[in-house]
């Protein structure tokens, strides 16, 4: 990880939270993200959180440098941006390191040996309101498809493809979703469920009963997170790559809460 330069705040406007590579990050494009991606006023969003997001928001700032695409005034939309991190990976930072069959073969034999509980399929939309979740669950039930309402209107990173989120374990989601999910009948969307960053509508594909997966469940799933882990780890380098390409001063007086992100002094 970076090591991050620090300042206190002395001789620049007090609306100024940071630079990256020279170029100064007013409050209220920050401000704005934390809302876009929360559904909470940014006042709300507690340190932690907000340090999270700060850092999530500048890693953008130095990957737009890279790509030398201006970001001063470009959109603090999450599922924007999240197009600009992926033509980051395929332009500047290539593939990902191919997952070799003995990988696959040994995340394989792990599954078949586990018993695994009960499990479903699903996808989400993720809307900004219970107003909005209401309205697009409503056109659902009217006949609309899921897909279609996903692109219109959710704002989870996956909404152009679908909003598919993948197989989902029971014991590992929080209590009010959990006993959403698994009480659907495959096809129903749920009622909308409040979230951190908003509200969810989730609909289930599919319903595995728990014990052990076949050999072709596991060899999928491996692949799966192995893919998923592999691209994740991927991106995660090449953002740091252009991190330390561009820099990154935060200015600490002019934040509204107590910063403890990746970029605060050791």
């Amino acid at each position: 990880m970076a090591a991050a330069l620090f300042a206190a705040g002395c001789g620049v406007d007090e609306t100024v939270v940071a630079r990256v590579d020279g170029v100064e990050v007013d409050v209220e494009r920050v401000q704005d993200y934390l809302e876009s991606v929360t559904g909470s006023q940014w006042a709300e969003v507690d340190s932690r959180a907000a340090s999270r997001l700060l850092d999530q928001f500048l890693e953008y700032e130095a990957v737009a440098m890279v790509l030398k695409s201006e970001p001063q005034g470009a959109s603090t939309d999450a599922v924007e941006r999240s197009v600009v991190l992926r033509r980051f990976v395929e332009e500047i930072c290539g593939p990902p390191p191919t997952i070799t069959p003995d990988e696959i073969a040994k995340a394989v034999a792990v599954r078949m040996a586990e018993v695994v509980p009960e499990q479903v399929l699903i996808r989400q939309l993720l809307l900004r309101d219970l107003a909005e979740a209401q309205e697009v669950r409503a056109r659902f039930d009217q006949g609309e498809e899921f897909t279609d309402l996903s692109r219109e209107f959710s704002k989870a990173p996956n909404a152009e493809s679908g909003g598919a989120i993948g197989w989902v374990v029971r014991g590992t989601q929080p209590e009010g979703i959990e006993s959403e999910i698994f009480s659907l009948d495959v096809g129903k969307v749920s009622v909308p469920v409040k979230g951190p960053a908003g509200y969810h509508l989730f609909q289930v594909l599919e319903v595995r009963a728990s014990g052990q997966v076949s050999e072709e469940v596991a060899e999928a799933e491996a692949l799966r997170d192995l893919e998923s882990a592999g691209s994740s780890e991927h991106l995660s380098r090449c953002v740091d790559q252009a991190v330390k390409q561009a820099g990154v001063v935060i200015f600490e007086k002019n934040l509204w809460f107590e910063y403890r992100g990746r970029f605060a002094e050791d």
